[in-house]
């Protein structure tokens, strides 16, 4: 017996692959809330990285695949490691390794003299979005389809890619 029962998966994710949702907060236990979150919403895989360091991050997404990364911001003073900057240094990383992961970013309200800095991080296509206060389902869905999209894209390049190799040794 299990304590945590496995999730069914939603009627219209039958049959088909689901995005692996990575979240990294600025605490671990925002982590697990954020993650667990994902899980209860649906139509993805969630993960948690309980590190936000940018090697552990990278390697973790690497490892597992991550379609979609969600990063939190802290514009707390004396916080430079979760700034805006930083957290795109972690999605340029993330995407050298995954071209097609899409990576958003999430902060508190009360950051708009950052406005201009993520806007611009997302002009330059370092990261794919950004929201400012709460996330709300709507959104995160919106967000879950585009990491779906980008990754039935590449299974299909993959399976073209396959096929062409196969005609070619014939």
């Amino acid at each position: 017996m299990s304590l945590f029962p496995k999730r069914a998966p939603p009627a219209s994710g039958l049959g088909t692959a689901l995005p692996r949702a990575a979240a990294c907060f600025t605490t671990p236990a925002m982590t697990r809330r954020a993650a667990d979150w994902l899980g209860n919403l649906g139509g993805c895989r969630p993960l948690g990285i309980l590190s936000d360091d940018c090697d552990d991050v990278v390697w973790q997404c690497t490892a597992e695949k991550a379609d979609l990364l969600l990063l939190e911001l802290d514009f707390s003073n004396g916080v430079e490691d979760k700034d805006v900057s930083a957290r795109c240094d972690i999605a340029i990383e993330v995407r050298r390794r995954l071209p097609e992961c899409k990576v958003y970013l999430a902060c508190e309200d009360g950051c708009l003299e950052k406005l201009p800095a993520l806007d611009k991080a997302v002009e330059l296509a370092l990261i794919d979005g950004y929201c400012v206060g709460s996330i709300t389902p709507q959104q995160m869905r919106t967000w879950l389809n585009e990491a779906a999209e980008a990754m039935h894209r590449r299974e299909s390049r993959r399976d073209w890619t396959c096929r062409q190799d196969v005609l070619s040794d014939e």
